[in-house]
């Protein structure tokens, strides 16, 4: 965490990561804390609650499943050299989270392999979940750019830009291995588009009942209204790409680029 915390509030965050990771010993987690700091525990907090969303992880003998304060005190080998994780977990007496190990069975010979499937759409949306709730700065910085391609029926122009409102199609067939994704029959996309980029495609639709608006711009989403607003960049239909790229190939100029709006 960024903001420097008084002993008292460290003390209360740390009874609560104890809480949520269903953690009984409380001291050896004020004790890690004390080792490695507050930030790396959040750190190490998120990762198992990520962890927890896709599925868990097992033990080191596969036989079952790791509690949450298992996974997190597992996940300190990324943080610990193995005289550290002595020092803090005083090994003789077993990890809090784990059961003591109990005596070797004969090996059995294991199965044979199964091909590794994409994560359930379950898996899917408590991931998305968990990234939702890492904190801003913890996260990085990206620029995210959509492409919208449809005929609207629903328009309303304004003083300064026009306001189109569209469905989403059915998605189609994606890379193998990505996991399913949510329904979006339901969902809605809105549309901002300016007024001088609207004139320029307004009546290329009007003329083809077959055209498409072809709409470049950046998302903003409303997640409890399955709701994306898009505020365009570019403008352009297929029709008027089309008409690009014959008047190129006419005066022998190839093939290259296509005509967006941009005002």
């Amino acid at each position: 965490m960024s903001e420097q915390l008084s002993p008292r509030q460290v003390d209360e965050r740390i009874r609560e990561m104890a809480r949520v990771l269903q953690e009984s010993k409380v001291g050896l987690l004020q004790r890690l804390a004390n080792h490695i700091g507050m930030e790396k525990m959040e750190d190490l907090f998120q990762r198992t609650q990520e962890a927890v969303a896709a599925g868990g992880m097992e033990t080191a003998s596969g036989d079952r499943q790791r509690t949450p304060g298992g996974i997190f005190f597992h996940l300190t080998r990324d943080f610990m050299t193995p005289s550290e994780r002595r020092k803090v977990f005083r090994v003789g007496s077993p990890r809090s989270g784990e059961r003591p190990t109990p005596p070797k069975k004969p090996k059995e010979p294991k199965p044979a392999p199964t091909a590794p499937q994409p994560p359930t759409l379950e898996q899917v949306l408590g991931l998305m979940r968990a990234a939702a709730n890492i904190p801003t700065a913890q996260k990085g910085r990206a620029v995210v750019k959509t492409t919208v391609i449809g005929r609207p029926k629903q328009i309303k122009k304004m003083d300064t830009c026009t306001l189109v409102v569209m469905g989403m199609k059915p998605v189609p067939a994606l890379p193998k291995g990505l996991p399913p994704m949510p329904d979006t029959d339901g969902a809605t996309v809105v549309v901002f588009i300016a007024a001088k980029q609207w004139q320029k495609v307004e009546s290329a639709l009007k003329s083809d009942p077959a055209d498409e608006l072809i709409v470049e711009g950046f998302p903003a989403n409303d997640p409890t209204r399955n709701l994306t607003g898009i505020w365009a960049q570019s403008c352009t239909t297929k029709g008027i790409q089309r008409a690009v790229r014959e008047q190129r190939l006419a005066r022998g100029e190839g093939n290259e680029g296509s005509e967006e709006s941009h005002e």
